[in-house]
């Protein structure tokens, strides 16, 4: 698809699908020989956009483009080319909504949760954190109420 544009990418080594993935779409990741690409699980549901899944894999494949690792003016460049060529507009990053992923797909656990003593608002953390040792010491700032573990 990019060759028939004139866009050289990378040697991909792999692509994997990867289940564990919380906020991440995709990753490419440059190794001896080439480049891996993982892919999140929850892109590859059937509820969602096949848009969103190709969206991620052009993205991606944008990054393995000589100079393009970051998101810097040679990968805007890339991906510039690659949504006049095709209609994916390919940006740094996107919502669930943007890559057309219904959300009850998106399955987030989060090791650390906490309610709001006033309002009863959940919130979840997936990393250890000063929030998470000390959740009594920060104010909710919707109501400002203080945060508990459950």
């Amino acid at each position: 698809m990019l060759d028939s544009i004139g866009i050289k990418y990378g040697n991909i080594i792999d692509c994997t699908v990867n289940t564990r993935a919380q906020k991440r779409w995709g990753q490419c990741r440059k190794v001896p020989g080439g480049y891996t690409i993982n892919i999140n699980a929850v892109l590859l549901d059937e509820q969602n956009s096949e848009d969103g899944l190709m969206n991620t894999i052009l993205h991606e494949l944008a990054h393995s483009v000589d100079g393009c690792m970051n998101h810097g003016a040679n990968w805007k460049a890339v991906a510039s080319r690659i949504y006049s060529a095709y209609g994916y507009e390919i940006k740094r990053t996107d919502s669930a909504e943007d890559k057309g992923v219904i959300e009850s797909t998106r399955q987030i656990e989060y090791k650390y949760q906490f309610r709001c003593e006033k309002c009863g608002k959940v919130i979840g953390r997936a990393r250890a954190s000063r929030f998470t040792r000390n959740p009594e010491r920060f104010i909710h700032t919707g109501c400002g109420g203080h945060f508990q573990k459950i």
